[in-house]
C-alpha cells in the first residue's frame, strides 16, 4: 500500500567510495608485492651467500652511519633548530591562515623556532635512517673498519700535505716518493668522503641555516618597521667568508701543484678571512647602526678586488718568467709529477733493456741448420688470429639455435696456445611469446658443451673435452645467464624440463618453499602451490661477483673486464681478475691518473657458482682485503700456474702510463719529444716468445710502441708482460735507441712492405681478396721478424683457410726482406735467403723514408684537386654504364708523394678540366678511385684513375 514511508526512495549507493577503496586496495597490493618481493630476494641472498653477502652490507652500514653523522647530526642542543621541521611547521601555518594576511604574519622567525630536547635528539637519529642511504660508500666503510683495527693508512703523514704548496721541491722525484706516496692510501679512500660530508654540513648548517635565519628575521623586523640591514649583511659576509675559506682549504687537496698554487691558496684564504673580519666588525656595529655606510661597501669591494688583482698579477708575472725559465720554474714540480705517476703505474718495477737492432745475414750453407736451431720459437708462432679462429670455430655450433658465441680467448695448455671460445645460452627466435617464460626459466638453463678449442699455431680444432672435462656451463657470461634466473621443482624426480633432459645436481642456488616461492615468482602460486622450487640466480659471473664483492672493478675504461675459462682437469672455472681502482683527484701531482692495482683473482665454478679468492697483490688495499676476507682466500693451485694470465686491461694501462712517465729527465719531459704511443689499431698479443734475455719460450703479452708525433712509423721499442705465476705481471721494455742506424719498423710499415713485395703481389692475385692477419713481432735467433698469416677467407666466410705465411724483417736499413711459405719455418727460411742474397728480389726503400698514415695520404690526394679548384664528391659507390680506367699508381710513403702528385696533375689536365670542375672519389678495398663523368652520344661515361693506399 502507498504510504509516506514507502514513498521515500532508497538513496543510490556511493560508487565513488567503493572506487576509492578499490584504488587504495590496489595500491596496497602493489606496494606489498614490491616490498615483499624485495624482502624475499634479500632473505634468499642471506640464506644462499651468508657472510659473502652480509659483509658488504655491514661496510655500507658503517659508512652510512659515519658519513651521515658528519654531514647531518647536530650536537648544538641549546640551539635545537631544524630546517626540516621548521619548513613543515611553516607549511601547516600557511594552510591554516587566511590568504588575506601578510606573509610576515604567517612565517615565524627561524631564530626563535626550537625543538624540545627529546625531539631534537630523536630527530638527529632519525636523519641517519631517512637520509643515510645517500651517504653509502662501501669503500669508505671498509677503510674505516680497517682504521679502527689499527691500520692508519698513512693518515699520520697528512700534515705534510699543507706544506707542499709552500715549499719548492728539488728536481728529484724522490721528494714526492718520500712525502706524497705514504699518504696516498688516506687520500684516495678516507679523505674524499669526509671532505664531501663536511662540505655538505657547511652548506646546510652554515649556509642554508643562516640564510633562512636572515630571511625570516628580515620579514619579522620589517613587520615591526625596524629592519636591521647591517646585521643581515654581516651574516651574509660570514657565510661567504666561510665558504671561501673552505674552498681555499680544499685547494690543498689537488692533483696538481706548481709555482702559482701557493699564491692562489694564500689569496683565497686572505679573502675569506677578510670577509670574516668584516662580518665581525659589522656584527658589532649592528648593535648601534641599522644600515651600512656607502664608504664601508666600497672598502669591502675594493679590498676583495685588490687581493684578487695582486694574486692575478703575481700569477701572470710568474707565468711570463716561466715561459723563458720553464726548467727552473716548472722543473721541480714536473719532477714530482713524474715521481707520483711512476708510483701509480708501478713503473719503477719495469725492467728496461736496450734493444740493439741489427740485420745480420746467415751463411747460405747454414740457413737450414739455423732454422732448425730456432725450432723452439718457430714451432709456437701464433699463426691463427682471433677472426680466423672465430670463423673456423663458428661452424662447430652447426644448426643449434639455442647457443651463441660469447667470447674467444687465447689460453695456454701444456705449453701450447689455444683459442678457446665460450658459449652462452640464448632463446631461439622460434619460441612463441606464450612459451617464453617456461623456456627462459626451466628449459634453456645452461650450455651443454660450453667450450670449443682451436690450436693457435696449426689451426686444428681439438676436442675441448681433452682440457675441459666439465663442459656444462650453468654459470657463465652473457645471454640468458645475464638476463634471467633458472630453476626447477624439487619434485621433478627423473623427469626434467632442462635442455637435453639433464637434471642439475650441483650445489648452486637454493631451495625456496611456499609462500616465499609465490612472492618471488607469482607463477609458482598456481604451478607449484605446495612444492619447493630450486632457484639459481646471478648466473652471469660478473653479476655474481659484483653483488658479493662490490669493491672491485668489473668494467674498466668502458669495457667489461675479460674473464678466462680455466680447468683443473675435473672442474671448469672462470678466472676473473680482481682489480681495485681509486680516483686520485686529491693526490698532489697525480694529474688525475687513477690508482689501479691487481689484488688477485676469483675462481668461479662454472657448474656450481662457488667462488674462491686467490691473492697475488701486495699493496695497501690487498692487505686490508686479505685481512677482512682471510677465510675466503685459498692457496694458489699448482694447476693454474700455466693457465693464469695477467689482465690485458691492466697491462695496457701500465703501458700507457709508461709511454709518458718513462721520461725521468725533467727537461726532456717538458720538451715532450720522447713520449711513446701505441700504434693505432694495435692490440696486445698474447704469444709464446723468447725475447732477448729469455732462456726459453714463455707465455707473454706483447705491445709495440712508437715515438709519439714521429712521421716515420718506426718502433721506439716494445713492452712485454710475463704470465708465468712466479713472474706474473713483470714488465720488460725493449728500447730501440733513437740514434740507432738500423730501425725497427712498425705495424704500418710492415703491412705496406708486404703489399709492395713482388712475390706477394702475384700471390695476392691468385688468392682473390685475401685477408691479412695479425702482424706479431718475434725474436728468432738474432732476427726481429714479423710473422703475418694470410687467409683465403675472412671472418665472414664459412671456412677460413690459410693461404700463406709471410715473414717480414723488422730490422730496416733501406731494404724490406719478405719471405713467404706454407709454414712459419718455410717463411723464415725464405726470409733468411733474401737477407743473405741467395734468393729472390728485395723491396728497396730510401733509408730516409717517412711513412704516412692512410688518412694523411688521402688528404694529400684531395689537396691536389682543391689547389686546382676542383670539387671532390664522395659517393659510396658508382654505377655508370661505361667506365674507363686511365691509370693506376700506389701511394704509401713520403717518397711516393711527388710521383703521385704528377700522376694526378696529368689526369686533371687530360680528363677533368676539359670536361668538368668536379670529380668523384670512392673506395674499393685498398684502392682509392677518382673519376669524372661526362655524356657522349647520350651515354654516360666515367674516366677514372686508381691509387692504392692500403688498408
Amino acid at each position: 500500500m502507498y504510504s509516506a514511508s514507502t514513498d521515500k526512495q532508497t538513496p543510490p549507493p556511493d560508487a565513488g567510495k567503493y572506487i576509492r577503496l578499490g584504488i587504495i586496495a590496489i595500491i596496497g597490493i602493489v606496494i606489498f608485492a614490491i616490498v615483499g618481493n624485495q624482502a624475499v630476494i634479500l632473505s634468499m641472498n642471506f640464506t644462499e651467500f651468508g657472510d659473502q653477502f652480509t659483509k658488504p652490507l655491514y661496510y655500507t652500514l658503517v659508512s652510512t652511519i659515519i658519513l651521515s653523522a658528519i654531514a647531518l647530526v647536530r650536537i648544538n642542543i641549546s640551539g635545537r633548530s631544524s630546517i626540516f621541521w621548521y619548513a613543515i611547521n611553516t607549511a601547516i601555518g600557511f594552510l591554516g591562515k587566511s590568504g588575506q594576511q601578510p606573509i610576515s604574519n604567517v612565517v615565524p622567525s627561524f631564530r626563535d623556532y626550537k625543538l624540545n630536547s627529546s625531539q631534537f635528539v630523536i630527530w638527529q637519529i632519525t636523519k641517519i635512517f631517512l637520509f643515510g642511504a645517500f651517504f653509502a660508500n662501501i669503500m669508505f666503510g671498509f677503510a674505516a673498519m680497517s682504521f679502527i683495527d689499527g691500520n692508519y693508512l698513512g693518515i699520520e703523514n697528512l700534515p705534510k700535505l699543507f706544506s707542499l704548496p709552500f715549499v719548492t721541491p728539488d728536481t728529484d722525484p724522490n721528494y714526492a716518493a718520500e712525502n706524497v706516496v705514504p699518504m696516498i692510501p688516506a687520500l684516495v679512500i678516507l679523505i674524499p668522503p669526509i671532505l664531501a660530508a663536511i662540505g655538505l654540513r657547511l652548506v646546510l648548517y652554515v649556509g642554508l641555516h643562516r640564510i633562512i635565519n636572515v630571511i625570516t628575521s628580515f620579514l619579522q623586523d620589517s613587520n615591526e618597521g625596524k629592519p636591521r640591514y647591517l646585521n643581515y649583511v654581516s651574516t651574509i659576509e660570514g657565510i661567504i667568508g666561510i665558504g671561501i675559506i673552505w674552498a681555499g682549504f680544499n685547494l690543498f687537496f689537488t692533483d696538481q701543484i706548481d709555482y702559482n698554487t701557493r699564491y692562489v691558496i694564500g689569496g683565497t684564504l686572505v679573502i675569506g678571512f677578510a670577509l670574516i673580519a668584516f662580518s665581525i666588525v659589522d656584527r658589532i656595529r649592528a648593535r648601534v647602526l641599522t644600515h651600512m655606510f656607502k664608504r664601508d661597501v666600497y672598502i669591502r669591494i675594493l679590498t676583495i678586488i685588490a687581493i684578487a688583482i695582486i694574486v692575478a698579477g703575481v700569477v701572470s708575472v710568474n707565468n711570463s718568467i716561466a715561459d723563458a725559465k720553464k726548467i727552473e720554474f716548472l722543473g721541480p714540480y714536473t719532477a714530482q709529477q713524474i715521481g707520483v705517476n711512476r708510483y701509480l703505474g708501478e713503473l719503477n718495477n719495469v725492467q728496461e733493456n736496450i734493444h740493439d737492432v741489427k740485420l745480420t745475414s746467415v751463411s747460405p750453407n747454414n740457413i737450414k741448420n739455423y732454422v732448425s736451431q730456432n725450432s723452439d720459437i718457430l714451432d709456437v708462432i701464433r699463426v691463427w688470429d682471433w677472426e680466423a679462429a672465430f670463423a673456423k670455430l663458428k661452424p662447430e655450433i652447426g644448426l643449434i639455435p639455442y647457443v651463441d658465441f660469447e667470447d674467444n680467448d687465447i689460453l695456454r695448455f701444456n705449453n701450447t696456445l689455444y683459442w678457446t671460445a665460450s658459449m652462452k645460452p640464448i632463446l631461439p627466435t622460434s619460441v612463441s611469446l606464450e612459451n617464453r617464460w617456461y623456456n627462459e626459466h626451466l628449459v634453456y638453463t645452461h650450455v651443454p658443451e660450453g667450450f670449443l678449442t682451436l690450436e693457435a699455431t696449426d689451426g686444428q680444432i681439438v676436442d675441448s673435452g681433452k682440457f675441459f672435462k666439465q663442459r656444462e656451463i650453468y654459470y657463465g657470461e652473457g645471454g640468458l645467464f645475464e638476463q634471467t634466473w633458472s630453476g626447477y621443482p624439487n619434485s621433478r624426480g627423473s623427469t626434467s624440463a632442462e635442455l637435453g633432459g639433464v637434471s642439475y645436481s650441483g650445489l648452486g642456488g637454493l631451495d625456496v618453499s611456499p609462500p616465499l616461492s609465490w612472492i618471488f615468482e607469482p607463477n609458482f602460486l598456481l604451478s607449484f602451490p605446495a612444492e619447493s622450487v630450486h632457484i639459481m640466480r646471478y648466473k652471469d659471473v660478473h653479476d655474481r661477483m659484483e653483488i658479493l664483492y662490490p669493491y672491485f672493478l668489473y668494467d674498466l675504461f668502458g669495457k667489461e673486464l675479460d674473464s678466462l675459462p680455466v680447468t683443473d682437469g675435473e672442474n671448469s672455472y672462470w678466472l676473473i681478475p680482481l682489480i681495485i681502482g681509486f680516483d686520485t683527484r686529491d693526490v698532489p701531482w697525480s694529474v688525475g691518473n687513477p690508482y689501479l692495482r691487481l689484488v688477485g683473482y676469483a675462481l668461479v665454478d662454472s657448474y656450481n657458482g662457488d667462488i674462491q679468492l686467490l691473492k697475488t697483490g701486495d699493496d695497501f688495499f690487498t692487505e686490508m682485503f686479505a685481512s677482512q676476507y682471510a677465510e675466503q682466500f685459498q692457496p694458489m693451485p699448482a694447476w693454474l700456474e700455466e693457465q693464469i694470465r695477467y689482465p690485458v686491461e691492466l697491462f695496457n694501462w701500465k703501458t700507457e702510463m709508461y709511454n709518458i712517465y718513462h721520461v725521468t729527465n725533467v727537461e726532456t719531459f717538458i720538451q715532450a719529444n720522447e713520449f711513446y704511443e701505441i700504434p693505432r689499431g694495435l692490440d696486445t698479443y698474447y704469444v709464446q716468445a723468447k725475447p732477448p734475455g729469455f732462456d726459453k719460450t714463455e707465455f707473454l703479452g706483447l705491445l709495440s710502441l712508437e715515438l709519439r708525433g714521429s712521421q716515420g712509423r718506426n718502433l721506439a721499442g716494445y713492452m712485454v708482460v710475463e704470465n708465468d705465476l712466479t713472474n706474473l705481471g713483470n714488465l720488460q721494455f725493449y728500447e730501440v735507441p733513437l740514434n740507432s742506424t738500423t730501425k725497427l719498423i712498425g705495424p704500418t710499415a710492415v703491412r705496406e712492405a708486404l703489399d709492395r713485395d713482388p712475390e706477394f703481389a702475384q700471390l695476392k692475385t691468385l688468392l682473390r681478396n685475401p685477408r691479412i692477419g695479425d702482424n706479431i713481432l718475434y725474436r728468432v735467433g738474432a732476427h726481429d721478424v714479423y710473422f703475418i698469416p694470410v687467409y683465403t677467407a675472412g671472418a665472414g666466410g664459412v671456412v677460413a683457410q690459410l693461404g700463406t705465411i709471410a715473414a717480414v724483417g723488422a730490422a730496416f736499413n733501406g731494404e724490406y726482406f719478405v719471405g713467404l711459405g706454407d709454414t712459419q719455418e718455410k717463411a723464415f727460411e725464405a726470409y733468411l735467403k733474401k737477407v743473405s742474397g741467395v734468393a729472390g728480389t728485395v723491396t728497396v726503400a730510401d733509408v730516409d723514408y717517412i711513412e704516412l698514415d692512410r688518412d694523411d695520404r688521402i688528404e694529400i690526394i684531395k689537396s691536389v684537386f682543391r689547389e686546382n679548384k676542383i670539387t671532390v664528391a664522395e659517393p659510396t659507390s658508382i654505377q655508370i654504364p661505361l667506365s674507363f680506367n686511365e691509370g693506376e699508381i700506389f701511394f704509401f710513403t713520403e717518397n711516393d708523394r711527388e710521383e703521385t702528385i704528377e700522376f694526378l696533375s696529368q689526369f686533371i689536365d687530360d680528363f677533368v678540366k676539359p670536361m668538368s670542375d668536379r670529380v668523384f672519389m670512392w673506395q674499393e678495398e685498398n684502392n682509392l678511385n677518382i673519376g669524372t663523368i661526362f655524356v657522349k652520344d647520350g651515354i654516360s661515361e666515367i674516366h677514372y684513375v686508381s691509387i692504392e693506399v692500403g688498408n
